[in-house]
């Protein structure tokens, strides 16, 4: 079964011009021969994501590689 972890991030938001937050939901996957789990964020929760025109979050794009407190960040 495959983990998920949802971790909150924060960060300034080029659409509302200040500092916001996001849910990123992290999915873990494994690679073979890869003893590691790898994450990837699998989907974003965003309050404003209705009236944004951005395609893709900054915040998201610049999310760490693994969730907030698990793997090396």
């Amino acid at each position: 079964m495959t983990k998920r972890a949802p971790a909150l991030l924060y960060g300034v938001c080029p659409h509302l011009k200040r500092r916001h937050n996001i849910i990123a939901v992290y999915r873990e996957t494994r690679i073979p021969g890869v003893a590691a789990p790898h994450y990837q964020v699998e989907d974003i929760e965003c309050d404003y994501s209705d009236e944004c025109p951005l395609e893709k979050c900054p915040l998201a794009e610049n999310a760490p590689k693994h969730p907030p407190g698990i793997g090396l960040g």
